[in-house]
């Protein structure tokens, strides 16, 4: 558990102020003109290619653009195994995605369309209270630990009976929402077609303060 507390401190300060700006963005979707017709654009994009849109997105933003960040100053691992690792992790984000967009989707039909404080709040207590611990941060947590123990499946099972929600499930958590439930409910005020593009775009930004600090470790 001191992991997760560790981690959430050291991740606290920039992921509130990654969920400060997309706030503002949000603000600025209701407020300003030219920023809803931007906004509008990414809008078309996940109308138009739909759960790939999502999957991409968090391949590229959780996957792609970190590990390039971590090879480009030498944190990344080496040679075949680096491109396994590498694809591996974009794989992850993008099946994580899959997920996250139908729970979305299936948040709009439990709630309907309204973007109303009570319903934003609903939407975020069942995500973070109830599909996040049960199933979304579940996606991750299996597959990093997988590859972190070199695709060994026995290992993975051993791990799985070790005290899993102590020593994994518990610190991610913890690290995760201080992030994710002020995230969600900036993800929440927007109509459905623009909440996953917030989320690969808090998920980017967070990924990158991560790998940042992991760097520096």
């Amino acid at each position: 558990m001191r992991e997760g507390w560790r981690s959430a401190a050291a991740n606290a300060l920039p992921g509130l102020v990654i969920v400060c700006l997309a706030g503002l963005l949000v603000a600025a979707y209701y407020l300003i003109p030219a920023a809803a017709a931007y906004l509008l654009g990414l809008q078309n994009l996940r109308d138009r290619w739909g759960i790939w849109f999502s999957m991409a997105a968090s391949a590229i933003g959780a996957g792609v653009i970190p590990g390039l960040y971590l090879a480009s100053i030498g944190r990344a691992r080496r040679g075949r195994r680096a491109v396994v690792d590498f694809v591996f992790t974009c794989l992850v984000w993008s099946a994580t995605a899959l997920v996250i967009d139908r729970f979305y989707v299936f948040q709009a039909w439990l709630w309907g369309p309204s973007v109303g404080l009570s319903i934003v709040f609903g939407k975020m207590l069942l995500d973070q209270a109830i599909f996040t611990p049960l199933l979304g941060i579940q996606i991750p947590a299996l597959g990093f630990r997988f590859r972190d123990m070199d695709y060994d499946l026995p290992a993975l099972g051993r791990a799985l009976r070790e005290d899993w929600l102590v020593k994994v499930i518990a610190p991610m958590l913890i690290a995760a929402w201080i992030t994710w439930i002020p995230g969600t409910l900036v993800i929440y005020a927007l109509p459905l077609s623009l909440q996953i593009p917030m989320f690969a775009l808090i998920q980017c930004f967070f990924s990158l303060e991560v790998a940042y600090a992991s760097s520096k470790m």
